[in-house]
């Protein structure tokens, strides 16, 4: 019995298990649990193709620059990396007239800064005094200044959109390299290989940092540099280019080129607004450029006061005279070049820190107040605790004078009075003796 139930047993096994593998396995659904083992580049390239590969990114910038990045692929027939170059030149190319209005707005604004930042400032500081009244007069004021120059606030934000793109296009890109997508493994353009991996020369991030350097150097995608010449903005044209080489020296190779394309762009439009011609074609307002030396806008050299000028002249042959006389010493000849590099990082490190105070000061509304040719105006003599008590008794003593005024013309009005009431009496008594 027991050798039947085996027999049998084993038949039914063998007819289920011949069942089973001769059952459908396909159920329609591709199994990517393993990509490292799935053949990718069996799979058809069309519309929703990076989707399919599990790139998807939903709603936001991200899916925007999938979208150009795989229909220009798609429908332009061009590689991968033409492909994300031309999604970063098409989204330059599309925020360029926007980006246009937005420094024509920011030149504006710059060019009427001397005039309402102190009206900015006393904003502010009416602000802290609770002095509701005063703050909307001149916030009203600043405002009024704004549409007689034509200029509108917001504009000026407009360059900020690439921003988000930017981060978007990183997203999709350091994916397809991440995945990889096979055609980034397969293409080469000069010496990339493999668009994938990073550049192993650091050509790319070299020259995406130089051109940011040189960007910066020439007034950025602005054309104008309020921090150019200062400490802090000394520190920003070296330092951004070096964070930029840093970050961008392990990038996969089709994102650096869609850096250096971008960056390349960005180049040409700064040197575009730095030109005065370009502006004034495109009908971009100009900067206007501020003196130098201390020199008062609308005035030569020869109508500033002598006494100023010999005294600057005198003090710079002073300082010219310390500085030959320490190198000619010889303990100048004891400080290394370590020494020096260290003085020099100490000195350009107080400058930036100072140079950020007052940065911070203007925005809080506790700067000095300027003069119009941008030197620091003369402190007031009373300060604010002094000002306050000074308007209170004059406040009082208005007061007091008002009273005193209104008595005076009350007693004059009583004298008048009793003045008309006997001359009435006098012309009452004369007229009853003429009747008599």
């Amino acid at each position: 019995m027991s050798a039947r139930f085996n027999s049998t047993s084993s038949v039914t096994d063998a007819a289920a298990s011949e069942h089973l593998s001769g059952a459908p396995t396909d159920t329609g659904v591709p199994d990517l649990s393993d990509l490292s083992a799935a053949d990718l580049s069996s799979i058809p390239e069309h519309i929703g193709y990076l989707k399919n590969l599990g790139l998807d990114y939903g709603w936001g910038p991200s899916s925007i620059i999938q979208f150009f990045i795989e229909h220009i692929h798609i429908w332009g027939g061009l590689p991968w990396w033409a492909s994300v170059v031309g999604t970063g030149i098409l989204l330059r190319l599309a925020l360029l007239y926007p980006t246009l209005g937005a420094v024509d707005t920011s030149t504006k604004m710059l060019n009427i800064k001397p005039v309402t930042e102190p009206l900015r400032q006393q904003m502010i500081m009416r602000g802290k005094e609770g002095n509701q009244i005063e703050m909307l007069k001149l916030r009203a004021e600043i405002q009024k200044l704004h549409q007689e120059q034509g200029i509108v606030a917001w504009k000026s934000f407009i360059p900020m959109l690439q921003i988000p793109f930017g981060f978007g296009c990183y997203r999709v890109v350091k994916g397809m390299a991440a995945l990889p997508v096979p055609g980034l493994t397969l293409e080469s353009v000069a010496w990339l290989k493999d668009l994938t991996v990073a550049d192993p020369y650091f050509i790319l991030p070299a020259a995406s940092a130089l051109f940011m350097y040189l960007s910066i150097r020439k007034g950025g995608e602005n054309g104008v540099n309020q921090l150019q010449g200062t400490a802090l903005g000394r520190l920003l044209m070296f330092g951004l280019p070096a964070l930029s080489f840093l970050f961008m020296a392990f990038f996969p190779s089709a994102l650096q080129l869609y850096f250096v394309t971008t960056g390349l762009f960005g180049l040409g439009q700064a040197y575009l607004l730095s030109s005065d011609t370009f502006r004034k074609s495109m009908n971009i307002a100009l900067p206007v450029r501020q003196p130098k030396n201390g020199q008062s806008p609308g005035r030569d050299d020869s109508q500033q006061s002598k006494s100023i000028r010999i005294l600057r002249e005198h003090l710079e042959a002073e300082r010219a005279k310390m500085i030959q006389e320490q190198h000619k010493s010889p303990n100048s000849l004891e400080i290394s070049f370590i020494d020096r590099a260290l003085n020099n990082l100490k000195e350009a490190k107080e400058n930036i820190k100072r140079e950020t105070a007052e940065k911070l000061d203007a925005v809080r509304g506790q700067a000095p107040v300027k003069n119009a040719d941008g030197t620091i105006a003369e402190p007031p003599r009373l300060g604010e605790k002094d000002l306050k008590l000074a308007a209170d008794y004059e406040r009082r003593r208005k007061e007091e004078e008002d009273w005193k005024r209104e008595e005076r013309n009350h007693a004059r009005r009583e004298a008048h009075l009793k003045a008309m009431e006997l001359e009435r009496e006098k012309a009452r008594s004369a007229f009853k003796v003429k009747q008599r």
